[in-house]
């Protein structure tokens, strides 16, 4: 045994060194490497290599420390806010049904619920880390990056919380509303206060010392700050994370975060491998394989949880399916922020030991089947789209364009606004039900009705302002759903797809919220009840407005040739709307690479995200093509979708060569 930090340090980065070159010239991400280091130098492998845990411990405590640093310098307040229409409606919906599975998981098991809600918490967050690895060996859509990314770093706020609600478990305090509500008052002054100390000196000093001095003085005084707003948050008894998260944010508000991350990657790098060898010499590989069935179990709930939670939250914020599909693919992991989740809960007593090397057993089996599935993308994605029925197709077509059209509206703030009242009503009752839930069982019998009967009364000026809110954004949506050209019944579709939508994103936070709260299952069969009328109804809806689909396609087809001579760019920047659809007219030139083919044998839609409405071939018209149709040079297709997916679409029918398809 070595009894110098000179020796531990020694020891465990050449191992881990040799283990994170081994496992990206493998093509997987050097956490693994990390992982398997820890195993190699920790107290249960037989081999002459060891290091001291108790200081490798102290040591992965600086590493969490500069990984939430460098975690708060991608996080901007202005950032956020442009993520949140698209990529926040994904996250909530994907982080409440992780939450709720890995909760009813752990209470299945027979876990206390506290152990539960530190489960669900860990399988909530996906890993930046691995994700961001596989992005940079494998070519993905800029338009699934930029989700995916947007993602994580609601994630990552999100995780903030989380680790200061499972630090509050482990130190003993209830999980009732009463104490979750002080905790969350607590931790909001806490960030605010930090936050607007951080903003009145770091970003300031920042740009000052780029301008005057040099990196080794940045990287000092960046790294100092984090660590002395982590000593801040442990002395008011939440996570160091939190101050070193809130020291990042502040940092990158001086608008040269990249310098800044840029100049302390190389510390970061180091010392977050020793946090990730630390979690690695703290599994026992014995308890690891008896709880290989528990891990095989997890991991199979993140993949096929990330990938239906993802790609249906994807589908009603607007976007392809085929970027809601990889999207899911590619969040379908869990993180480092589950170690660190499980090390605070598991020192507290508030989950099993077991819970770690389960965790660890999961991160390395969906480490390797995120770049496995990615691989498969564009078959997974071909597959699906062959499942879909072609009105729903033609439905998810239309209510695409018209999410397009409401973020393009000037009448978006008139969206907005009622969208935040429903939000604050809803939230607000949603505290009460909790309280209902919670407070009065713990009182004697003769307060259960008085105490009942004040909620009740107290929830009636909201319940009165979510019915008006509602109505307020019901108009709005129906005056978006129903312009002078769409047919009535493709309105009503495309306003039954935002109800699905509005249903999903109120109820999956709801029910990840109350679950803990009520022991029985009636929650469950109350959203999934409501989620079955709507989706009764938008599918007889869908299936009763093909005459109408078509009669709107024939209208938009009689506009192709007037459009087809447009020049790309003009195309690109003002599609032209008709009604239900917006499209963008593009003409295959002499030579096309895709002159022969047929859109079936292309697998247009799947691979690139766009939908051909119509094909005009001189003076005929095919309109929603089965996909069968051959291609000729001169066919001008009125394409639909994203500006991504008409740029890939672009791509493949007119210059690029056709690639292997995968899967």
């Amino acid at each position: 045994m070595h009894a110098s930090l000179l020796g531990d340090l020694g020891i465990v980065l050449v191992v881990a060194g040799v283990t994170g070159i081994a496992a990206r010239r493998l093509g997987q991400p050097s956490v693994l490497g990390y992982l398997l280091a820890g195993l190699i130098v920790g107290p249960y492998i037989p081999v002459p290599l060891f290091a001291d845990p108790h200081r490798m411990e102290e040591l992965a405590e600086v590493g969490v420390v500069l990984v939430l640093l460098a975690v708060g310098l991608e996080f901007r307040v202005r950032r956020l806010v442009e993520l949140l229409p698209v990529s926040g409606i994904t996250a909530v919906v994907q982080m409440s049904a992780l939450a709720w599975a890995g909760y009813t998981t752990g209470s299945l098991l027979g876990w206390p619920t506290t152990a539960s809600v530190t489960l669900g918490a860990c399988l909530a967050i996906s890993s930046t880390m691995v994700v961001s690895a596989v992005f940079r060996t494998r070519t993905v859509d800029a338009d699934v990056r930029g989700q995916v990314f947007g993602v994580l770093v609601i994630q990552d706020v999100a995780a903030i919380v989380l680790i200061a609600v499972v630090t509050a478990l482990a130190a003993g305090q209830s999980l009732g509303p009463r104490a979750l509500g002080l905790l969350l008052v607590e931790l909001l002054a806490v960030v605010l206060s930090m936050f607007v100390v951080g903003m009145l000196v770091l970003p300031r000093l920042v740009r000052w010392v780029l301008r005057e001095l040099d990196t080794e003085a940045l990287v000092v005084l960046v790294v100092g700050a984090g660590f002395g707003f982590a000593i801040a948050a442990e002395t008011f008894g939440f996570s160091a994370a939190l101050g070193a998260f809130v020291a990042g944010m502040t940092i990158a508000e001086s608008g040269r975060e990249h310098d800044v991350e840029k100049a302390i990657e190389p510390l970061r790098a180091v010392f977050s491998a020793l946090f990730f060898v630390s979690v690695g010499m703290a599994v026992d590989p014995r308890v690891a394989w008896s709880t290989l069935p528990l891990a095989l179990l997890l991991a199979a709930i993140v993949v096929v949880a990330q990938l239906l939670s993802v790609g249906a939250a994807s589908l009603l914020a607007g976007n392809s399916l085929r970027r809601s599909l990889i999207s899911g693919l590619a969040l379908g992991q869990i993180g480092e922020f589950a170690f660190i989740l499980a090390t605070i809960a598991i020192a507290g007593g508030a989950a099993p030991t077991e819970l770690l090397p389960a965790l660890v057993t999961v991160a390395t089996i969906t480490a390797f089947t995120t770049p496995l599935l990615l691989g498969r993308a564009d078959g997974i994605v071909s597959m699906v789209d062959r499942w879909v029925p072609p009105s729903a197709n033609e439905l998810l077509s239309a209510y695409q364009a018209f999410v397009r059209r409401a973020r393009a509206s000037g009448d978006g703030p008139s969206i907005r606004v009622p969208i935040l009242a429903v939000t604050l009503d809803w939230v607000a009752l949603l505290l009460l039900a909790a309280i209902g839930i919670s407070v009065a069982p713990r009182l004697t019998p003769e307060w259960h009705g008085p105490v009942r009967l004040g909620v009740a009364v107290v929830a009636v000026p909201f319940l009165v302002g979510l019915v008006r809110s509602g109505r307020r954004l019901a108009r709005s949506i129906r005056d978006l759903a129903r312009t002078a050209d769409t047919p009535a019944p493709v309105g009503q579709a495309i306003e039954l797809v935002a109800l699905l939508a509005a249903v999903l994103l109120a109820g999956a936070p709801a029910l990840a919220f109350l679950r803990p709260l009520v022991r029985q299952s009636w929650l469950e069969v109350v959203f999934v009840a409501i989620l079955g009328i709507v989706v009764t109804m938008m599918a007889r809806r869908a299936h009763g407005t093909s005459p109408e689909y078509s009669s709107e396609v024939a209208r938009l087809a009689r506009g192709l040739v007037t459009h087809a001579g447009a020049e790309p760019s003009a195309e690109m920047a003002a599609p032209p709307a008709l009604g239900a659809f917006d499209h963008v007219p593009v003409t295959l030139p002499d030579g096309a690479t895709a002159a022969g083919q047929t859109l079936a044998g292309l697998d247009l839609r799947s691979r690139t995200g766009a939908t051909v409405l119509a094909i005009r071939r001189g003076d005929q018209t095919h309109l929603l093509p089965t996909g069968h149709e051959r291609l000729d040079p001169g066919d001008t297709l009125a394409l639909s979708g994203s500006e991504d997916a008409i740029r890939r679409a672009r791509e493949l029918l007119t210059t690029d060569p056709l690639p292997e398809r995968s899967g």
